[in-house]
């Protein structure tokens, strides 16, 4: 017959006595306290969790924020233009020095020039005569002037290399951007050449300024008798006139550079002295309505190379 099956005995060995397991109350089985416990932390982990995510995302978003606001305001002083001139690390570490002044009270290895804002179109007549004579920065209507000196302290008599760069424009400004380079004295006049190829010239009834001052001054003639170059000037209509002032620039070195060069054997001890007068000439071709609100952007670097 089929009968109920016996639980088998629990085996014990000799001497010892099974434990009796505690039976689990109908309460222990729901167990509603721990279980609500346990959902309630959890919960409040949850929502902890969250607020972190959220804690976060506007950290992120606040330093985005920071950021953009930076960025308008480097653009917004950018946009006006900025001249930086600055020594490379081996010349200022070997003992070369920049400074506003000729005393070099302030020894420096950068110079950050000051932008002119809105700056509108001039004439090379608008520029100082003095321009050459007065030091540091010394912005004038509508123009950049700076006055800077360079010194060699090396103990020894070295050669450098120097370059003006164009770092950045808008609008194509720099194509009506004139550019007077003085050197110990002697001043050179650049401007990007023209549409057509050929370097930018401009005409007047009057001497040029700073022609006596000019590096090369072939480049400042007085034309008379045929004036047929005149023609799609100004002057060709003035009547009356049988003779011309005629100034031309050297082009830029390229889209990007101006020009460079080298200075050979400056002694120890030994001081050259630069102004560079940065402006929109009126007279270029291509200073039109187009270039409104563009900027331009230069540094001028000196190094062994």
């Amino acid at each position: 017959m089929l009968g109920k099956k016996r639980k088998p005995k629990m085996k014990t060995e000799p001497g010892h006595v099974a434990e009796k397991l505690p039976k689990r109350s109908f309460i222990s089985r729901f167990d509603l306290l721990n279980r609500f416990r346990h959902w309630f932390l959890g919960g409040i982990s949850l929502t902890r969790s969250l607020f972190r995510v959220a804690a976060a995302w506007q950290g992120v978003l606040i330093i985005c924020t920071i950021l953009a606001i930076l960025f308008i305001l480097s653009a917004y002083y950018t946009g006006a233009g900025e001249f930086v001139i600055s020594l490379d690390s081996e010349m200022s570490r070997d003992g070369f020095y920049l400074s506003n002044t000729n005393n070099f009270d302030e020894r420096m290895i950068c110079i950050n020039g000051v932008a002119v804002a809105s700056a509108d179109n001039i004439s090379i007549y608008d520029i100082a005569r003095d321009v050459k004579d007065v030091d540091g920065m010394h912005n004038g209507t509508n123009y950049v002037a700076q006055t800077f000196y360079l010194t060699n302290e090396t103990g020894e008599t070295k050669d450098y290399h120097y370059t003006l760069n164009i770092r950045q424009s808008a609008k194509n400004a720099d194509k009506a951007m004139w550019i007077m380079v003085y050197y110990n004295g002697k001043q050179t006049v650049y401007a990007m050449e023209g549409t057509d190829g050929e370097p930018e010239v401009q005409y007047s009834i009057f001497p040029f300024p700073f022609e006596e001052d000019a590096e090369n001054p072939e480049l400042y003639t007085k034309i008379t008798g045929d004036l047929s170059e005149l023609s799609g000037t100004g002057l060709a209509d003035a009547g009356g006139i049988n003779s011309a002032y005629k100034l031309t620039t050297k082009p830029f070195l390229s889209q990007t550079v101006v020009c460079n060069g080298i200075r050979e054997e400056i002694a120890n001890g030994e001081v050259d002295k630069y102004t560079v007068v940065i402006w929109y000439e009126g007279e270029d071709p291509e200073c039109v309505d187009d270039i409104l609100g563009g900027w331009v952007e230069l540094y001028m670097t000196f190094s062994y190379q």
